[in-house]
């Protein structure tokens, strides 16, 4: 009786341990089963994460102007605040790239930025069609707000360019317009290329607007990169605007015309210059000149600055623009700009410019002051 109960035991034991076993093995089968469906999600992510890369940034400041006369202005002001969603959605073996950019200003009303596609089957040619940079002007097209190294773009790039509210064309748009582009490269040494080209095909009408005319704007440039640091550039857009507003606000522009029949207005922009900018150093330069209707304008500026202790830059710009040449009216800044970025998301900056005035009306010489933060993702 004693060994028939020593072996029930022992046949317990036996079923127990294997009941045991055969649960941990099912438990290790279903951790296996799900780290497998895990590594081929991170397979599937790391594929789609190329496609879908968000950033950002946001930009406040304090602008404070007085004037000779004794008058002063100072405002608080929310510059900026974008997100932007951009990728590759294809990459070929030789080379060849598809890719995409989405950018949303919401700083006020918010208005699509950038809203563009390009296909690059080879380095030599390439074509992107939407909404985005016109090629006229580096600074333009090569500097957004976050690398620039002064508060504000240069005069002659925002009065020609369409960079800002006083544009000649009365067009704000960003230096951007909707349109289709071809662009490559040649050359290539040491991954970029020495010969670089745009041409382009746009609205003119400004972003998010459809034609209002019959015309189309045309712009192109090309690119000389003798070193991978230095580039020289030349550009040349033609276009028409609406001659509505411009009657009023420049009277040169139909000067002899007859007013009340221009409903559009021809115009010109060209001009050249030359960037270098490496670890320590940055010096740009620029000529943009420009026939709107029968009044010609021209401009150019030129800078030179020092990159030091890693965080923080030091530039001197000086700044010229004549609206109208018959007359011989001009304005010159003359500015000095610091800039620091304590952590890698975040750049403080301050400007102070001199501004002066030649034969312009109603235009007294004064100072500005230019505070900005940079907050970006």
């Amino acid at each position: 009786m004693k060994k028939t109960l020593i072996l029930i035991c022992l046949l317990a034991g036996i079923s127990v341990a294997s009941a045991q076993t055969a649960d941990s093995q099912a438990e290790v089968d279903a951790l296996k089963e799900r780290i497998a469906k895990l590594e081929k999600r991170s397979e599937v992510w790391d594929k789609l994460k190329p496609a879908f890369k968000l950033s950002g940034y946001i930009q406040a400041g304090y602008d404070y102007l007085w004037n000779e006369d004794g008058t002063s202005t100072s405002t608080l002001h929310l510059r900026r605040a974008r997100m932007t969603m951009q990728g590759d959605v294809y990459k070929g073996e030789k080379g060849a790239k598809a890719s995409y950019r989405l950018q949303v200003d919401f700083c006020g009303t918010p208005v699509i930025v950038d809203l563009w596609m390009k296909y690059q089957p080879v380095n030599q040619f390439g074509v992107q069609v939407g909404q985005f940079k016109v090629p006229v002007s580096i600074e333009n097209t090569d500097y957004n707000a976050t690398k620039l190294e002064f508060v504000n773009y240069a005069q002659a790039v925002q009065r020609l360019a369409r960079l800002g509210s006083g544009d000649m064309t009365g067009i704000s748009s960003t230096g951007r317009d909707i349109g289709v582009q071809l662009a490559g490269g040649f050359i290539k040494k040491d991954g970029f290329s020495i010969i670089n080209y745009e041409v382009g095909v746009f609205n003119g009408a400004g972003i998010c607007t459809k034609d209002n005319n019959k015309s189309k704007d045309i712009a192109a440039r090309l690119t000389i990169q003798p070193l991978k640091l230095l580039k020289i550039a030349g550009y040349y857009m033609y276009g028409e605007a609406d001659a509505t507003s411009l009657q009023t606000k420049y009277p040169a522009i139909v000067a002899g015309l007859d007013g009340a029949n221009v409903k559009y207005i021809g115009y010109s922009r060209y001009g050249g210059g030359a960037d270098y900018n490496n670890d320590f150093l940055f010096a740009r330069a620029e000529y943009i000149g420009g026939k709107t209707g029968n009044l010609t304008s021209q401009g150019a500026y030129a800078q030179v600055g020092y990159k030091f202790l890693g965080k923080c830059t030091a530039g001197l710009r000086f700044d010229y623009f004549d609206e109208n040449t018959a007359v011989d009216g001009n304005q010159i800044n003359y500015s000095v700009a610091l800039s620091y970025r304590p952590w890698k998301h975040i750049r403080l900056q301050a400007e102070y410019t001199r501004q002066t005035y030649n034969k312009l009306v109603n235009s007294k010489n004064g100072n500005c002051l230019y505070l900005m933060v940079t907050a970006s993702f």
